[in-house]
Formats: structure tokens, C-alpha cells, sequence
């Protein structure tokens, strides 16, 4: 079973390639406001690097947010073709859930810096399970940190990809065309409408 994981949900892109759970190589780059550029050619290099072919994949877990507005739908749309292209399997997961997976504990709390002491956050139980994942005040991410007393982290924590793979094998298939970004609160564009 080949995957190839992707996430351009910040500025830090992460394209990996997996054999059977294993991760065969990595591409982890900071490229802000470049992932159009260069979220292709990273998945272009990776097959290449491990002499696969494009149609050798077998699954794609892409992250879907929140996170850039622009770098989830890149990333996104990306997967969505290639899925539907080659009829691959396709999962989901947010950025708020992939840095908790492999941890332990009784909960987990997930924060990403929305700017103006604002977080997008997502509180999860041992087993990972989703309780809430929204876009909130530094006042609740307090409320939730004395009501839980979570492990928490932060935007900083890499993912542990084997580990994602391994609890996405659970997840339905989804049709491509269903696949889409999760952005928990408009774009400040869009809300000034």
C-alpha cells in the first residue's frame, strides 16, 4: 500500500510518501504564499525520488484546516484530482487532529494562532475522538484547559505521519468531489462583505 500525505494548511507544506505505514521519504518546506508553485512539483519530486509512478499510489490523506485560506484549497484541489484522476482512495483530517495523533493522555488540545488572541482549536478525547474543533477567543482555550486539563499543542508540533496513517486506515473512503477545506471561520475578505 502506497499513501502520499499532504498538508499546505500553513505555511509549513509536509508531502510524504509511505510503503505499507513506513515513511520512504519527506518534503517539509516553510514556503509562504508558494504552495501553487511548488505543492506539484513536491509531489512530482517525492514519486520521482522513490521511483514510483503517479498511478502506483494507492491512498491520499490530505489535511483539510483550517489553517491559509489559499494554501487549503491548493492542497485540497490537488488531492481531489489525483484521486479522482486515478480512482484512489481519499481521507481527510483536519490540522488540529494530525498533531494529536500518537500522543497519549485523556485529552488533547489542539491550537493553531488565528492572530488578534484569536485560536482555531480543537479539543479531542484519548482515543482521539473530536469533542469540539472551532474557531474561538483565548478566553475559551482557558476555559477548556481548566475544564479538561489537556495536553496541548501547538502549530510548532510536527506531525508523527506513520502514526496518521495508521488511524486514517479506519476511515471511510470518500468520493473526491465530497473532499473539502474546513476553515472554521471566513476569510477576513469574505466577512467584510
Amino acid at each position: 500500500m502506497i499513501s502520499l500525505f499532504i498538508d499546505t494548511s500553513l505555511s509549513d507544506v509536509s508531502i510524504a510518501l509511505l510503503k505499507e505505514g513506513k515513511e520512504l521519504s519527506c518534503i517539509h518546506n516553510n514556503i509562504p504564499g508558494e504552495h501553487s508553485i511548488y505543492v506539484s512539483k513536491y509531489i512530482e519530486d517525492i514519486l520521482k525520488e522513490n521511483k514510483i509512478s503517479p498511478n502506483a499510489v494507492d491512498e491520499i490523506i490530505v489535511v483539510n484546516g483550517p489553517g491559509s485560506f489559499t494554501g487549503i484549497r491548493i492542497g485540497v484541489t490537488i488531492a481531489k484530482m489525483y484521486a479522482y484522476l486515478e480512482k484512489i482512495r481519499i481521507v481527510t483530517i483536519t490540522s488540529l487532529q494530525a498533531r494529536i495523533i500518537g500522543l497519549t493522555g485523556n485529552y488533547f488540545l489542539s491550537k493553531i494562532d488565528a492572530k488578534h488572541g484569536n485560536y482555531y482549536i480543537g479539543l479531542y478525547d484519548k482515543d482521539y475522538n473530536k469533542i469540539i474543533e472551532e474557531f474561538a477567543p483565548l478566553q475559551k482555550v482557558e476555559e477548556l484547559i481548566n475544564q479538561y486539563n489537556p495536553t496541548i499543542v501547538d502549530s510548532s508540533k510536527k506531525y508523527n505521519i506513520e502514526k496518521i496513517v495508521e488511524y486514517t486506515k479506519k476511515m471511510k473512503n470518500m468520493n473526491p468531489h465530497g473532499v473539502n477545506p474546513i476553515y472554521l471561520k471566513l476569510p477576513e475578505a469574505m466577512e467584510k462583505k
